[in-house]
């Protein structure tokens, strides 16, 4: 069944603890809290096993993005095309930061240089987060699901809802049902740009009760493997939803 693509979104900004569930600030405040014109960054490819380490600064910030100069090592250039996601590290008191950037446009000229999206919070090195939103887009998810732990037969899922939030690394829903952590889904998620909707296999990371009251369970949920072009889109179109969020 086709989904249709209309949403509603907003910028999500309650702090909770867990994935998907925290990351207060969006892109703009994460600009302003750590970037500077001429800062160093120290760029790798991101799921590298033998990442080089390649050095840029950034040359201009503008629209929530980053302008960097075309990072290298040794006088040689990364090779790096668009929808490609970068990591990146900054020095901040002694003690290093990372984030993750998609690469929006190249230029060779007048000078060799990249533009970004932020793609995650700029955080101490430990764990990135991924920037997140508050969003109602139709998402079909389907699988098999064990009842209860007990349970040896395995239950057909189909579930034809909205997201209740998105990131580039997952998302979550509001559900009737508990679905137990670590169970296998598939999702086809439908975007608000045009293009066919997303198809992933995904892993519930968490299913939580919205309150003592409510009825329903908050639901998150992993991409297991998602293309970078898809990935991509998700990063714009969160993107796209902060800037608009942040002009009107």
């Amino acid at each position: 069944m086709p989904i249709r693509r209309t949403g509603v979104c907003t910028l999500l900004r309650k702090p909770g603890d867990r994935l998907m569930k925290n990351g207060s600030q969006d892109f703009a405040e994460d600009i302003k809290s750590y970037m500077t014109i001429h800062e160093l960054l120290q760029v790798r490819i991101v799921d590298d096993p033998n990442p080089a380490t390649y050095y840029s600064r950034i040359n201009d910030i503008a629209e929530g993005k980053l302008v960097i100069a075309w990072p290298t090592n040794g006088g040689i250039r990364l090779l790096v095309h668009r929808d490609q996601i970068l990591d990146f590290s900054i020095m901040r008191d002694g003690s290093p930061y990372s984030f993750t950037g998609l690469v929006d446009a190249t230029a060779l000229e007048p000078l060799p240089q990249i533009t970004l999206i932020l793609s995650s919070h700029v955080m101490r090195v430990q764990r990135r987060q991924n920037f997140r939103i508050k969003c109602l887009l139709p998402i079909e998810i389907t699988g098999f699901i064990r009842e209860s732990a007990q349970d040896e037969i395995l239950s057909p899922l189909h579930i034809q809802t909205t997201t209740y939030d998105l990131s580039a690394s997952g998302f979550a829903i509001r559900h009737p049902k508990r679905i137990p952590e670590g169970t296998l889904l598939e999702i086809k998620l439908g975007l608000p740009d045009g293009n066919p909707s997303i198809k992933a296999p995904c892993r519930v990371v968490y299913s939580e009760a919205l309150g003592e009251t409510s009825r329903f369970y908050r639901t998150g949920m992993q991409y297991l493997a998602i293309s970078e072009w898809e990935r991509a889109r998700i990063v714009r179109f969160v993107y796209r939803t902060q800037l608009k969020g942040l002009t009107t």
